[in-house]
């Protein structure tokens, strides 16, 4: 592939982005439609594109720049052999080996990998004034998109719900709410800075339409890590605003447009706190905590009265199993996933030596359904396995090392401050990978964790 076909990729690789919100409302109907079929047009198109970045990546690394170039693939051969392995060990140990499921989850589990890698090297081609083009434009119009989608299907009444029963939300013509809720969590701070850098260079105040539109429909779909998510992205964004205003002598002349903005960001806060005693996340976290206190006080009734265990139904021994009604916080903040995580931890205990090491796959040694923590740290450990997890979370870690090395170090430089709201969405996708997951282990999710992970990688290398 020569030089200038690897740019071309790269700026398409920029281009696959903006029809990410197509294909999830494309898979939001298919699987609406078509229940029972499981392979959406979702997973063909990211399954295409992801060989075609690895063939992206093969002819990028041939440049021999770096470390990365000269062993990325030694890297990729110790995954595969980790895929093999895995899917062998589990082929002869698991109860249930559904081979199509396991195959999709390894894919959608090592996604955010290719992508991370692709986008790095795409970054790596693209010019700074390509990058000046692109960046973050490219991701204020994607949320554009989704926010475009939420509004019309909340117009004309044809929305998904986010929970199947009880609570409050709604997705658009979304399929997963989880997912959903990530993508605009971590979207939110660079359609802020977008609107920000526009207004700011050239009064382009139509911009935070867009910041609007993308607070609203973070409040629609009724998450409580999304709502945090975006509440996190508003701290950042008055730190990077505060920042630019005082220690930027460069932006003096744009100071008018500087308080505008600043305005706007004030009177976006007064109506997401105005609003939020009506809003599903908060009738959701009502409703909830309502729950959390019946199951709290019906716990200690069943313990008052000490009965056998063996006389005990299905929702007396989830009370007495449910280690998360002892802390009413914890209960509220992780919605169960304490329960999955001993679940799947009884499991991995009782697991042979091989799939300790290698992973129990999807869902754990299940029988009769699936169960995973829904948390993706743990999911990848369950079912990866130690030396599995270790080879799939490595690229992670070391991005996560980097990052917060350069951030650490160099933190009071303009290539930081800059880029701080890149590193306030990188922050909430991992915050949402731990305690809400569909971040690392959802295409829909970690293509853009990823390629934004990949951009600061490139934009705060020192060259």
């Amino acid at each position: 592939m020569k030089k200038i076909n690897i740019t071309r990729f790269s700026v398409l690789l920029m281009m696959y982005i903006l029809i990410q919100p197509i294909l999830d409302v494309i898979t939001g109907w298919q699987v609406r439609i078509m229940p029972h079929f499981s392979l959406t047009l979702g997973i063909v198109v990211r399954a295409i594109m992801l060989l075609a970045i690895l063939y992206f990546i093969a002819m990028a690394a041939k440049e021999n720049k770096n470390w990365l170039d000269r062993h990325i693939w030694w890297y990729f051969l110790c995954l595969a052999l980790i895929i093999v392995i895995n899917l062998a060990v589990n082929k002869f140990n698991k109860p249930v080996f559904a081979s199509f499921t396991e195959i999709a989850a390894i894919f959608k589990s090592l996604h955010y990998i290719v992508i991370l890698v692709g986008f790095y090297y795409a970054f790596r081609n693209l010019s700074k004034q390509q990058l000046a083009q692109l960046m973050p434009k490219v991701f204020y119009w994607a949320e554009m998109i989704i926010n475009v989608v939420m509004i019309a299907a909340a117009i004309t009444h044809t929305s998904f719900s986010t929970y199947p029963q009880g609570k409050m939300g709604q997705t658009g013509w979304f399929n997963a709410g989880n997912e959903l809720g990530a993508i605009l969590a971590i979207l939110f701070p660079l359609v802020v800075l977008y609107a920000l850098k526009r207004s700011h260079a050239v009064g382009q105040y139509w911009t935070w339409i867009g910041v609007i539109f993308a607070a609203l429909s973070i409040i629609m779909v009724g998450t409580k890590s999304c709502f945090y998510g975006m509440i996190i992205g508003l701290i950042f964004a008055f730190v990077y605003q505060i920042i630019i205003y005082f220690f930027w002598p460069n932006h003096t002349k744009d100071k008018k447009n500087i308080l505008i903005s600043l305005a706007l960001t004030c009177l976006i806060v007064v109506g997401i706190t105005v609003s939020y005693p009506v809003s599903p996340v908060h009738t959701n976290s009502v409703i909830q905590a309502k729950i959390v206190r019946e199951n709290r006080l019906n716990k200690l009734k069943l313990l008052h009265k000490k009965k056998n265990r063996k006389h005990l139904d299905h929702y007396e021994k989830f009370l007495l199993d449910n280690q998360e009604l002892s802390n009413p916080v914890l209960a509220k903040l992780l919605s169960g996933r304490t329960n999955y995580f001993e679940f799947n931890s009884r499991h991995y205990n009782k697991a042979p030596l091989a799939q300790k090491l290698f992973g129990m796959g999807y869902g754990s040694n299940y029988r009769k359904h699936p169960r995973t923590v829904e948390m993706d740290w743990f999911d990848l450990f369950f079912q990866f396995g130690i030396i599995g997890f270790i080879v799939v979370i490595a690229p992670l870690l070391m991005t996560m090392v980097v990052l917060l090395y350069k951030f650490l170090r160099y933190w009071n430089t303009n290539m930081i401050q800059s880029n701080l709201l890149y590193f306030a969405a990188v922050a909430i996708g991992i915050f949402m990978s731990l305690l809400a997951g569909h971040v690392l282990n959802a295409p829909a999710v970690s293509i853009y964790f990823s390629s934004i992970s990949a951009y600061l990688l490139n934009a705060t290398s020192l060259k």
